[in-house]
């Protein structure tokens, strides 16, 4: 039996004696929080009897009623007399999002407008409707365990619940699941007034209402501009079911404690796949099921991989938030839904870009492959196998746009969207033009995703040496040899650095990921069978970086000032880390020392969170602290943790990149995590951040096996706490003399800054 079948016997084994009447679900005398204990713990015997990708020999889900996952207030934030949406929260699932009582909705994957006017298509909200009520008391709480928003309005006479959520079942679906429960003795019927702002129009799509009845309201539509003419030949379609508000309002008979209502929204550029969703909620389930079922999945999520901090709420509060957020944005790891293609993830999250001004349109840039993808990677290689697919989707955009500017490959543009040509706005000629690294960006997450999961199917059979190995083409016909220097030079390029405009040569990030991704292409080599030309192995090896021989420095590109000069964010530093380039010691403190005091400082919040872990590699913990703090202090916004791309005012709002940095100095810094083509390293330096006394890594997921990792103050665990039955390889330890291979629950167990090395027993190529 399969685990979605199990869970539909288990819904009609609880819930056939209720009635459900469209469009709310009716019934009397039942406590649902209760009930939904009981669904959770049955499903939980019953997942456990499934079979699953996993063997486990633990896990730890996170405590529902924890106070590090919930978020309350009992007063929205506001500008002025309007509700504050730029810091209020969203829910999402990769397919959908919407920021909680905002005017819009947003779908993967469907935008509106010519080239670099390109954004998120706006969706008319339908969740944004209110009680119209006066009550004594009100809270908001955001869960994030179980990806539910939630309001609670009460007054002498009756209590509201309305929880609203983008259901990780069918991702086609927005539900507001609302429970009026009675506080006085029965006898009077009670009536709850609704301001309804029913919207079917948009600026962005074209819509018709082409049914309306008592069950649902159909829109249909497309938008009004196409990307590219050459990539995209038709507007996009949408189509859009809900259920209509009740005029009169919510009602509780004269009999009733308690009724549940449930309003649902189904969403798809498919008119069958929103219709099934929506029938699917409305008239083959119970509303609590439906609450329950997508409950259950996200406890399925943080119990595949989450980080756990002893000793210090606040931090695993901020931890905790900066997953929902990202993961919010992607698709579930587990849904009933068909398989979509992914469309990336933009600075802004999937809730946000509604227009150019706003939060970058909702493109994507380097801030995916760079920023978000490792912390996904790490827990989650399924998630980054998805982001990954989204380049090898476009590749014909990206080869067009190679041959564009004279080069071979794939040149993957700065700012992409639907098509995958470079949507940069106008205002912006110099990034669209010169800020090509992106391309080696996105090699260096291919390299990581093989590092981690060794995945030859995705090599052979879905274009993933093609990726890497096109990429790599690139760089090879985009260098040119110096006859003075006697080396191979990359030129006219923008570095991460934003404010060396127009261009710069010799950018040491840029040739580094050049580098990286042509040694990339030979590595698989073995397994693609994509033979690399020698042309492109002696450009890998005999890149110039520039490098000032007195102070020891890398320079961030040729004839850069290290005296006078500032910078917008983190460049040379991430020579150490992420990219791991070779340098010694002296070398990497030296460029942590030069470049933080050029940064500016109101640089983005991803900026410290490497210096943080550059200086946690070095040992100098005060300082590694002090930026680790600086990283995301002054971005997380009350009452709900929303990131916020500016220190000062607000910039992009739920800005899902600083979220990503943070998590990268947390795994990477104190977590003392080094994942290379050949190996996993451990290395806790044994300095905890801030007031915790303890960080647990739940299942660091590497060659088809999930380890817990455990960080106290003198000693560090790790435990082979699953297995992957159809991708798990042999896998063998290494720390010190000691040396061993690794099988399933065995525990290791090593004094603090030693190193831990776990590697395939054989390589990926012999």
């Amino acid at each position: 039996m399969s685990m979605d079948s199990d869970r539909e016997s288990l819904h009609q084994l609880l819930f056939t004696n209720n009635s459900y009447v469209n469009p709310y679900y009716e019934h009397k005398n039942t406590n649902i929080k209760l009930r939904l204990i009981i669904v959770s713990i049955i499903m939980l015997f019953f997942l456990l009897l499934s079979s699953t990708a996993y063997i486990l020999v633990q896990t730890a889900p996170i405590d529902q009623t924890d106070s590090t996952v919930t978020f309350t207030t009992d007063k929205l934030p506001s500008n002025g007399s309007a509700l504050d949406y730029r810091i209020l929260p969203y829910i999402g699932n990769g397919h959908l999002a919407t920021v909680v009582f905002s005017d819009f909705i947003y779908m993967n994957g469907l935008y509106n407008g010519d080239n670099g006017t390109s954004h998120r298509a706006r969706i008319p909200s339908t969740l944004n409707w209110q009680f119209n009520i006066d009550p004594s008391s009100s809270t908001y709480t955001l869960n994030v365990s179980s990806g539910v928003f939630m309001e609670t309005l009460e007054n002498d006479e009756i209590r509201i619940e309305r929880r609203l959520f983008a259901s990780q079942e069918y991702t086609e679906l927005l539900i507001a699941h609302v429970v009026l429960t009675r506080l006085q003795s029965k006898g009077k019927k009670i009536r709850i007034p609704i301001d309804v702002n029913e919207q079917v129009t948009s600026i962005d799509i074209d819509f018709t209402v082409t049914n309306r009845n008592k069950q649902h309201v159909l829109l249909s539509g497309k938008t009004r501009q196409v990307e590219n003419n050459q990539f995209q030949q038709e507007p996009l379609s949408v189509f859009v079911y809900y259920t209509p508000l009740p005029a009169e309002g919510l009602e509780l008979n004269g009999d009733e404690t308690t009724r549940t209502y449930l309003f649902v929204t189904s969403i798809d550029e498919k008119k069958s796949r929103a219709k099934n969703s929506f029938d699917y909620a409305t008239t083959r389930r119970r509303p609590d099921v439906i609450l329950s079922s997508h409950i259950t999945r996200w406890n399925d999520v943080w119990s595949n991989g989450h980080i756990g901090v002893d000793g210090d709420d606040e931090l695993q509060r901020q931890i905790n938030s900066a997953f929902y957020y990202t993961l919010s944005s992607l698709p579930p790891l587990s849904t009933r839904s068909e398989h979509k293609q992914f469309y990336g993830l933009s600075p802004g999250s999937l809730s946000r870009g509604g227009s150019l001004g706003e939060d970058y349109g909702g493109h994507s840039f380097w801030d995916t492959e760079t920023w978000m993808y490792p912390p996904v990677l790490i827990f989650y290689p399924t998630l980054a196998k998805e982001i990954l697919s989204y380049r090898i989707a476009l590749r014909d955009s990206a080869i067009d746009n190679a041959h564009l500017f004279g080069y071979e490959g794939w040149r993957f543009p700065w700012e992409s969207a639907r098509t995958g040509v470079d949507v940069t706005p106008d205002c912006c000629p110099e990034v669209r033009l010169y800020q090509m690294h992106i391309t080696g960006d996105i090699a260096f997450a291919a390299r990581q995703y093989i590092a981690a999961t060794g995945n030859r199917d995705w090599l052979l059979n879905e274009l993933g040496g093609e990726l890497i190995y096109e990429t790599a083409r690139f760089w090879g016909s985009r260098a040119v040899y110096n006859n003075e220097k006697k080396q191979y030079e990359i030129l006219t390029v923008l570095p991460p650095d934003e404010d060396a405009q127009p261009y710069k040569n010799n950018s040491v990030f840029t040739n580094a990921v050049a580098s990286l991704s042509i040694r990339l292409a030979d590595h698989v080599s073995c397994i693609t069978n994509k033979k690399i030309p020698q042309n492109w192995l002696d450009i890998a090896s005999n890149l110039h970086f520039p490098f000032d021989n007195t102070t020891q420095n890398h320079l961030e590109y040729e004839d850069f000032d290290l005296k006078n000069s500032t910078i917008k964010q983190a460049d040379v530093v991430l020579l150490g880390f992420p990219l791991m380039w070779p340098m010694t010691d002296q070398v990497r403190r030296n460029d942590l020392l030069a470049y933080e005091p050029l940064t500016r400082a109101d640089g983005p919040a991803m900026t410290w969170s490497m210096h943080s872990i550059g200086f946690i590699e070095l040992g100098d913990f005060d300082k590694a602290q002090q930026l680790f703090e600086r990283s995301y202090q002054t971005y997380v916004r009350p009452p709900f943790n929303v990131w916020t791309e500016a220190q000062s005012g607000v910039g992009a709002v739920n800005f899902i990149t600083g979220a990503g940095g943070f998590l990268q100095s947390v795994i990477f810094g104190y977590g003392g995590i080094r994942l290379t083509l050949d190996q996993i390293e451990f290395k806790p330096r044994g300095h905890l951040p801030n007031q915790a006394k303890k960080l647990i890594f739940h299942g660091i997921k590497y060659q088809g096996y999930a380890l817990d990792l455990t960080i106290g103050d003198k000693m560090y665990e790790v435990i082979v706490s699953a297995k992957e039955n159809r991708r798990a390889v042999s896998l063998a330890y290494e720390h010190d003399k000691e040396q061993g291979s690794l099988k399933l629950g065995d525990h290791l167990t090593f004094p603090i800054d030693t190193r831990l090395i776990i590697r395939r027993s054989e390589a990926l190529c012999p």
